[in-house]
């Protein structure tokens, strides 16, 4: 308490005494608290005091770049009103984004963080060695030593956030990423993003550059319902068809060696790889007996393919043994390695395409099968097949998190923790606490119709369905005046109200976020809705669940007073999902609730969780979907309502009386 910055509430206290509680006992806490309830400044507070007193070092990690601010923001208020020299934070991203020749050239910022290790490298070796060659932010961080030191002295009086850190080193022309090692080494707090800790080697430099010992770290985990999903897809690899002709390429312009001592050739082998991919998505996602999955609710996206299908149709193929097919992959990974060579040489980045094929097939040839599914999948609108080696068990990658100190995990929506602490393989003994908005419940109001739902069989009995939604939006969004978000479960959705309806009946500015917005674009698309929260209409924008306007951006205040759900966003019953569930029927015997309610609730619950950041904040929540009955567990103060329309519009007129000054 000693720390905390502001005048804490009661759910605050609670939070910070159990952190300490655990911090003693080396133990690890998961908890939920809803959105703007002070997650991140509790968590700080606790585990800067505890570290500052036990010379424990604390490694914060976040999903995205942007969650990182309010880290760092965090920490000044907490050294402002408690000054300590040692409260050291530094804010650490890719090479990708923190690197300043990256910036400038394209295919440098797309590297992967290995490929641009080399690239890095490379460019080091030169500075120092050749004049006027290499990247020269590196050479000015080794000969300008007066320069660095007052950088230094400059980060730990001011604490700048990512951001901040990098226009400040471009303007004095020194490597960001070179400068942030430095730093890091004196850090008590260093923030950086997940792949920094649960991919191994990344984490092996980055506690060589911190110079501890995983048990001297205390870890936090932010925006803790995206962990699972981001291990599962880092430890699962993929083969796609544009990667296949980028292979045939790359023969054909580096040359075309044999393989396994002349029983085929690079560009022979990577022609017979397309033919295949081709043939197990056409016999396995497309196949005759998949036909009448054609006049179901849903197109059939991926299928899960035999064991050994591809090994075996290579054999036969290429009239080759397990053994030829085994020395084919170490030719393929030798003669990547040298393209990746010639390619750092000519000062490109060292990448390889048939380098990454050898790392694939290596891999999957060698998979434990019991955590893992073989997919082929009809990607890119049917144009870019893959196969991929989809990982089914995240506790494979969060092993690391059981050799730190302590751990604390922390979101708005992570019911049931149960099924968090069992995915991440975390000890039966860790705590699970959830806590109650600390916001009054007379500011939002959560609904539902029962006369509507986006289920497939009952649109298509009912034609009447879809214009029964889209009246609810239309009049909402024209009799309230009142900036107002809608949530769609997908794309497809949004696109079939576009075609059956005209936007045009919504009698205001209307935003719809397109599937293939840039960031920048996302970011302008919402700046501009906000805006209109000023206008005597306000305005109405489309967006989807669980995408990047549902996480993680603030709508304070009468940026965003109403929130409209429509239909429950379930999961596809793709083979993907199917084999999931599986999985976790076998092995906690709760498959559907930890594969498809729990992360269902999550989608809506984030949603929902856009209107009320604040003790000022006023919204209603409408999910347009009669099966929303079905998770009051997961959103316990929702209510029914037979006419959606009158009772938004009764609430805010209440709260606007009652909350006014």
């Amino acid at each position: 308490m000693q720390l905390f910055p502001y005048q804490p509430r009661t759910n605050q206290q609670v939070i910070m005494g159990t952190i300490q509680r655990t911090l003693q006992e080396r133990g690890h806490f998961v908890f939920e608290s809803g959105t703007g309830s002070g997650k991140t400044v509790c968590a700080l507070s606790s585990v800067i005091d505890y570290a500052l007193k036990t010379n424990k070092k604390i490694l914060y990690t976040t999903r995205t770049n942007s969650q990182q601010r309010q880290v760092i923001l965090e920490t000044r208020a907490i050294k402002k009103h408690h000054f300590d020299e040692k409260i050291l934070a530094v804010a650490m991203q890719g090479r990708n984004n923190m690197c300043l020749l990256a910036d400038q050239d394209e295919e440098i910022s797309s590297g992967t963080s290995e490929e641009l290790s080399k690239y890095c490298s490379r460019q080091k070796k030169k500075a120092l060695t050749k004049k006027n060659e290499g990247c020269h932010y590196f050479r000015n961080i080794v000969n300008k030593q007066e320069k660095v030191k007052e950088s230094i002295d400059w980060i730990k009086q001011n604490l700048p956030t990512a951001e901040e850190f990098i226009d400040y080193c471009q303007k004095a022309h020194l490597c960001p990423y070179e400068l942030n090692k430095q730093l890091i080494k004196d850090s008590l707090l260093v923030v950086v993003p997940y792949i920094y800790i649960f991919e191994k080697n990344i984490r092996t430099m980055l506690l060589d550059w911190m110079g501890i010992s995983e048990d001297d770290i205390i870890l936090i985990v932010d925006e803790a319902h995206n962990l699972p999903n981001y291990l599962r897809d880092l430890y699962s690899a993929q083969c796609s068809m544009w990667m296949l002709t980028s292979c045939a390429r790359e023969a054909e312009h580096f040359g075309n060696p044999s393989l396994a001592q002349g029983k085929t050739t690079v560009k022979a082998f990577c022609d017979t790889l397309i033919e295949l991919l081709t043939q197990l998505r056409d016999t396995y996602v497309y196949g005759i007996l998949e036909d009448s999955l054609r006049k179901t609710s849903y197109s059939k996206e991926d299928a899960l393919i035999p064991t050994h299908e591809l090994e075996t149709e290579l054999l036969s193929r290429l009239n080759i043994t397990s053994k030829h097919l085994n020395d084919i992959v170490i030719d393929l990974l030798a003669y990547g390695e040298k393209i990746r060579e010639y390619r750092e040489h000519q000062g490109k980045l060292p990448r390889s395409y048939l380098y990454k094929l050898g790392v694939f097939l290596e891999f999957w040839t060698n998979l434990e099968m019991s955590e893992y599914l073989k997919l082929v999948v009809d990607g890119g609108a049917g144009k870019n097949p893959r196969i991929e080696a989809y990982c089914l068990d995240p506790s494979l990658a969060a092993g690391i998190i059981r050799r730190f100190h302590s751990s604390i995990h922390m979101s708005g929506t992570l019911e049931p923790l149960e099924e968090y602490r069992d995915s991440l393989g975390l000890p039966p003994s860790t705590e699970l606490v959830n806590l109650p908005s600390p916001f009054s419940k007379d500011h939002l109001r959560i609904l539902y119709a029962s006369d509507v739902t986006t289920k497939y069989n009952d649109m298509i009995k009912d034609e009447s369905m879809v214009q029964r939604m889209w009246n609810y939006i239309a009049d909402i969004s024209n009799n309230t005046k009142r900036n107002t978000m809608v949530f769609f479960p997908s794309f497809n959705i949004i696109n079939t109200f576009r075609s059956q309806h005209n936007f045009s009946d919504i009698k205001r500015d209307l935003y719809i976020e397109q599937q293939h917005m840039s960031q920048t674009e996302i970011m302008d698309l919402v700046a501009d809705f906000k805006s209109c929260a000023k206008h005597p209409n306000g305005a109405t924008l489309f967006s989807v669940m669980g995408g990047r306007i549902s996480e993680g951006m603030d709508f304070p205040e009468d940026q965003l007073e109403i929130a409209i759900i429509v239909g429950i966003p379930y999961p596809k019953p793709t083979a993907r999902q199917k084999g999931l569930q599986n999985y976790y029927e076998h092995k906690f015997n709760k498959g559907w609730e930890y594969t498809v309610t729990a992360p269902t609730a999550r989608k809506m619950l984030q949603s929902i969780g856009r209107l009320i950041r604040n003790e000022n904040d006023v919204g209603v929540a409408l999910i347009l979907d009669r099966r929303a009955g079905r998770f009051t567990r997961y959103i316990r103060e929702m209510k029914h309502t037979q006419d959606p329309v009158k009772d938004t519009k009764t609430f805010l007129q209440r709260t606007q009386t009652t909350i006014s000054p």
